[in-house]
Formats: structure tokens, sequence, C-alpha cells
């Protein structure tokens, strides 16, 4: 995406022989702290992405740990304090955004923030099945380190303590729909992405401070592009209006293979009955015209 011009972190693959054989720091000079590593393979949902690594030291201690999981990961350059966006494109049409938020608590002056992840865990579990708990792993130990913060910390009542850099529903984090609110320049450039890497589906991760400005006046760039992406926290948002997208991508498969829509309806018993009769009246319709 780079080459197409698309604004996009620095970064570098890593194999584990790589790092086996101290070519890490080599390999990164060109980066600048702080990083991010993630996986190259098997990496979705936010799983096993670790964010605001500040010293070559800690690269080092975290990706000895990961490199017993994956063969490859990837280091990239971070880019904090900016909002966290999903754009869903369909046929290089941006259908819908969602803002997203990282996992936090909110303090209530008696509880600590690690009863208050797990009085928070208890409550995601009653929103929907598809929210993941809050977990106190590495990013959020990196997290309450730079809030200079502990889990023993009570907060005080209404203040809100981020826990995460990255804001995947799955692991903690929560979302909003806002429809297809944004600039047509970054419409365009939401389309781009979804042609460079020839996507008729497209879910689009976006950190900038405002979709509604240039991500290239803003210091933007495009995370990730998921070619499976989720179309659930568009049409079940935790606030924000629901947005149909689902109801986009069928119509344009209807329109494309109506034969095969209306043998499916024919076909299946919910639907049949209907279609049946309606085909009947339609037939006897046409016969009696004709007879006339």
């Amino acid at each position: 995406m780079e080459k197409a011009g698309i604004p996009v972190p620095q970064a570098v693959a890593i194999h584990i022989e790589d790092f086996q054989q101290n070519k890490t720091r080599e390999l990164i000079a060109d980066l600048k702290f702080p990083l991010v590593i993630k996986p190259l393979l098997d990496g979705s949902k936010g799983k096993d992405v670790l964010c605001n690594i500040q010293t070559l030291d800690q690269l080092m201690h975290f990706l000895s740990h990961y490199f017993t999981i994956y063969d490859y990961l990837i280091i990239e350059e971070f880019h904090g304090n900016l909002n966290s966006y999903r754009v869903l494109v369909f046929n290089r049409r941006v259908i819908g955004v969602v803002q997203r938020y990282p996992a936090c608590v909110i303090g209530d002056g008696t509880h600590t923030i690690e009863q208050l992840i797990a009085l928070t865990n208890k409550e995601r579990k009653t929103i929907n099945d598809f929210l993941g708990p809050i977990v106190m792993d590495d990013e959020g130990k990196i997290k309450l380190k730079e809030l200079g913060k502990s889990a023993d910390y009570v907060p005080a009542v209404g203040e809100r303590i981020t826990l995460a850099y990255t804001s995947n529903a799955t692991r903690g984090g929560t979302y909003e729909s806002l429809g297809t609110r944004m600039c047509k320049e970054n419409q365009r450039l939401m389309s781009k992405v979804a042609s460079v890497l020839n996507l008729g589906l497209a879910g689009i991760d976006v950190e900038c401070a405002d979709l509604n400005i240039p991500i290239t006046q803003s210091n933007g760039v495009i995370i990730e592009v998921n070619h499976r992406p989720s179309v659930r926290i568009h049409e079940l948002p935790l606030t924000g209006k629901p947005h149909l997208v689902t109801r986009t991508i069928m119509r344009s498969f209807i329109y494309r293979h109506p034969l095969s829509y209306l043998y499916a309806l024919y076909t299946r018993k919910p639907t049949a009955f209907y279609i049946r009769a309606t085909t009947a009246c339609i037939l006897i319709g046409i016969l009696y015209w004709l007879a006339v």
C-alpha cells in the first residue's frame, strides 16, 4: 500500500531466525520508538498485538516471548493519541463507519482498578456475546505504567482509566456507529485501499484525528485491512444508530444473480409456498390474458 501512496506505518517483518541470529537491531534501524508488535500470520481481533513499546530492551524482552508462539512478527511504528475507526468498504464504496474505543473502567471511589475490571466484565457478558473481557495483559500493564497507576489504585468517582491502546471489542473495547460519515477525500482513499488490494469487501482500520479531516492532513495512517471483516459492529453497535450494511451487500448479490435468488426462494421451505403460489397466479393470469 505504501507504494500506492497510501499512508501506513513504517514497518518490518522479522522471522524467528532473524531474532535468534541477533539481526533485530539492524532490521529495525530505520524505525522510531515507540513501536508495536503484531503477528504477521494468524493474527485477528487484536490478539497478541502489543503497542507503545518504548525501548530496545523492552522490545527484545517481548520478542523473546512472542517468538515462542509465532514464526513471523511485524514491528511497526506506533501512532498514538489518535482516534480509532473501522471503515467497511463494499464494491469500492464506504457503507459503514464505526469509531472504536479501547478498554476502560470508570471509577466509583470505592473499588480498585482490578475490582472494576471484574465488575465491568460481568456487565459486558450481559450485553452481547461479541464483547470480550477486559484483560490485564502486557499492553494493559504498559498503559497503567504510562498513567502512573497500579492495579490496586482506587479511581475517584467518574474517573476514566484507559487500559489499552488497541480498541478491539473482543479485547474489552467498545464501539459506536457513525453511519457513513467522513469527508470525500477519505472516502476516495478508502476506495483506493480496497482497489489496490483487489478486495470486494474490506474492513479498514484507520487511526487519525478525525475522519472528517483528510487523513493526509492529520497524521493519520491505515493500520490494517481485513478481508473478512465483521458486520455485527455496524448493525449492533453499543451506541449510535444501527447501520444495516448486510442489506446493501445482499441487494448487490441479488441484482447480480436474480435467478439464483428466485431459485433459492422457490426451493426453501419457509418461502417456497408463497413463491409457488405467486408464480401460479402469474401464470394463470398470463394464460387468461392470452385466452381472451
